[in-house]
């Protein structure tokens, strides 16, 4: 039992690493935008990852992903579809044929009851922004006292190999921050089992306590801890920060 406990605990170590080294080592250096991710699993191993993406001179592309679970499954169909679109992307391909092709090549490789949530955007310096949007949370995009919710886009990766996806259009304004996060923020439950929340997170946005892109990302994660020490998180944890200067 000893030698097949640690068997498991080594190959668990050895995703993990693997999950680690697919995470960006570093913010991207992106002219005129200030940038910031982190992602905290709910076990050794999880089902969130997050991603930039160089796509040309003029473009940034912007990753989230949302498994369903966590742990070991989870986590090696999130490292399937991150590779899936990095491989995918090419500066000037349509960015709904990516997914689409995404779609049908996870919709062949995953169990029926797995499925994958994904938000992918290119960004341009002068703040135009494509994105799609397949049945992930809605990032929010902050601009002067407006805030929009990223919808456009389709259903969640690898159910339907059929599925068909639209581009949404915003523009990011000198100013404006884009928010991306995962369900397990606004879910996270303190002892009394109420959950953070949508509103919560949009009032920290609102709050400008923050002075940067990390600053954000960092009091997001130190809020929702400390409403939820008492209580082990139920599932994985992704935000992403965005913001023009």
């Amino acid at each position: 039992l000893k030698l097949r406990k640690a068997y498991l605990e080594d190959r668990v170590a050895q995703v993990r690493e693997i999950q680690i080294s697919l995470l960006p080592p570093a913010p991207p250096q992106f002219k005129g935008y200030d940038v910031w991710g982190a992602s905290v699993p709910a076990e050794d191993v999880g089902g969130d990852l997050f991603d930039f993406i160089q796509v040309s001179e003029r473009a940034l592309g912007l990753a989230i992903a949302d498994s369903a679970g966590h742990g070991m499954p989870a986590a090696l169909m999130a490292r399937d579809a991150i590779i899936g679109l990095r491989m995918g992307v090419e500066d000037r391909l349509r960015v709904t044929a990516m997914m689409e092709k995404l779609n049908l090549v996870l919709s062949r490789s995953a169990l029926a009851s797995r499925f994958i949530s994904l938000f992918y955007a290119e960004v341009e310096h002068n703040g135009n922004m494509m994105y799609c949007n397949a049945g992930h949370n809605p990032p929010l995009l902050f601009s002067g006292d407006e805030v929009s919710e990223l919808k456009q886009g389709g259903l969640i990766l690898g159910p339907n190999p059929q599925a068909r996806y639209e581009l949404g259009y915003v523009c990011m304004e000198r100013g404006s921050t884009l928010l991306l996060f995962t369900d397990g923020i606004v879910e996270a439950q303190d002892r009394f089992g109420e959950m953070y929340g949508t509103q919560r997170l949009l009032d920290l946005a609102r709050s400008r306590s923050w002075n940067s892109a990390r600053e954000l990302v960092e009091e997001l994660f130190a809020e929702v801890r400390q409403d939820s020490r008492t209580v082990p998180p139920a599932d994985d944890q992704t935000v992403v920060v965005v913001r023009r200067l």
